[in-house]
C-alpha cells in the first residue's frame, strides 16, 4: 500500500502516521523502516534502501517503510523514487508498505506528480489564523483526544499564546493533565500557569504604515499591539522596525547600483516571500526615506532597544513616544 502524506500539521499527521504503523502490523508486516531525509549528500542511497525494504526474503516479508520530510531529497533522488514505484506499480509487484511525508511539497517534481496520479495523497492543514478556528480546534482536541473540557475562555487563552502550532497545543495540554489528572475542565488558571505567551508580535501590522511614513495609520495599530501585549512587546517591535528599516536601506543602495528588482527581493527576503516585494510596496515604501534619515532612524532604533534594556522607558507612553517621534 502507498501513501502520501502533506501539510504543516504535525499534530494530524503524527495521529496518521500511528494508524499507518498500526494498520501495518494488522497487514502481517513485522518489520517498521523509518527514513528522515535533510537533503545531505549520504541520501544516495535511499532509493536502493527502500527497494530492498519493499522486497521480501526468504526470512521476511516486505517491510513498512516511512520517509519523513520528502522535500529535502534532492531532485535527482525523487525522479529515482519516482521511476522505482511507478516499475513496482506497473508490474503489480510491490509490496509491503510505503509512507511518504511531506511538509510543503514541490509539486513540480516527479515523485510529487507521480503520487498525485495516483491518488494517494492526503492533505493536513492547520486552523486558519483568522476568527476562531484555532479556539474551536483546541475545544475539539480536549473532548476527543482526552475526553475533558475545556473553557472558551482558557481555549482562547492558548490559541492567542501558541497559534496554529498543533503540534505544540497538544503537548501543552497534554502537560496540563498530566500534572493533575484530576483536572476535568481546563479553565484559564490553568492554561496561564502552564503556557507562557510567547506569540509573535504581528509586525507586518506595523511596517506598511510604518514604511511609509504614515503616523495617522501607525498610531492606532501601535497602540492596540501595545494594549494587547503590554511590556513583552517592546523588544519585538524594535526588532521588527529596525528589520524593515534596515531592508529599505539595502532596497536603496541596491536601487543606486541599478540592480533589477527581482535581484533586490531576492537578496533582502525568503525565496518564499519574494511576491511581497511588490505586494507590500517595498520599492515606494523606501522612496519615503532619504538614505540618511533611515541610517538614523536604524541608529535611533538601537539606542531605544539598550535604553529598554538599562530602565530608561519604564512605561507605555514613553516608548510610544520614542517610536511615533522615528516617524514625524
Amino acid at each position: 500500500m502507498l501513501f502520501a502524506f502533506a501539510g504543516s500539521d504535525e499534530f494530524a499527521k503524527d495521529c496518521r502516521i500511528e494508524k499507518f504503523w498500526a494498520e501495518s502490523l494488522v497487514g502481517g508486516s513485522q518489520r517498521k523502516v523509518f527514513f528522515a531525509t535533510d537533503g545531505s549528500k549520504e541520501e544516495s542511497s535511499l532509493v536502493s534502501s527502500v527497494a530492498e525494504a519493499l522486497t521480501p526474503s526468504f526470512f521476511e516479508p516486505a517491510a513498512s517503510v516511512l520517509i519523513r520530510h520528502a522535500e529535502f531529497m534532492h531532485a535527482e533522488e525523487q525522479r529515482s523514487l519516482a521511476s522505482l514505484l511507478t516499475d513496482l506499480c506497473k508490474s503489480g509487484s510491490f509490496q509491503g508498505n510505503l509512507a511518504i511525508d511531506y511538509f510543503k511539497p514541490d509539486k513540480k517534481s516527479a515523485l510529487w506528480k507521480f503520487l498525485e496520479k495516483q491518488g494517494v495523497v492526503e492533505n493536513f492543514e492547520p486552523p486558519s489564523k483568522y476568527g476562531n478556528a484555532i479556539q474551536k480546534w483546541i475545544v475539539d482536541l480536549v473532548q476527543k483526544h482526552f475526553q475533558k473540557k475545556i473553557s472558551s475562555d482558557a481555549a482562547l487563552y492558548i490559541a492567542d499564546a501558541i497559534g496554529a502550532d498543533t503540534k505544540r497545543i497538544y503537548s501543552e495540554i497534554k502537560k496540563i493533565f498530566l500534572y493533575d489528572s484530576s483536572i476535568q475542565e481546563i479553565n484559564v488558571q490553568h492554561s496561564q500557569l502552564f503556557i507562557k505567551q510567547n506569540r509573535e508580535v504581528n509586525a507586518y501590522e506595523l511596517q506598511d504604515s510604518f514604511g511609509f511614513r504614515n503616523l495617522r495609520a501607525f498610531l492606532p495599530k501601535f497602540r492596540r499591539i501595545l494594549a494587547e501585549e503590554g511590556d513583552e512587546v517592546f523588544m519585538p517591535v524594535v526588532g521588527a522596525l529596525r528589520s524593515h528599516s534596515l531592508n529599505l536601506l539595502h532596497i536603496q543602495a541596491m536601487k543606486a547600483k541599478k540592480i533589477s528588482e527581482y535581484e533586490i527581493s531576492a537578496r533582502i527576503l525568503p525565496p518564499n516571500q519574494v511576491f511581497l516585494y511588490k505586494k507590500n510596496h517595498l520599492p515606494e515604501q523606501s522612496a519615503c526615506w532619504s538614505l540618511g534619515s533611515l541610517q538614523k532612524t536604524i541608529l535611533r532604533l538601537d539606542e531605544i532597544s539598550y535604553g529598554k534594556k538599562v530602565g530608561y522607558y519604564r512605561d507605555l507612553p514613553s516608548f510610544e513616544l520614542a517610536i511615533c517621534g522615528l516617524l514625524i
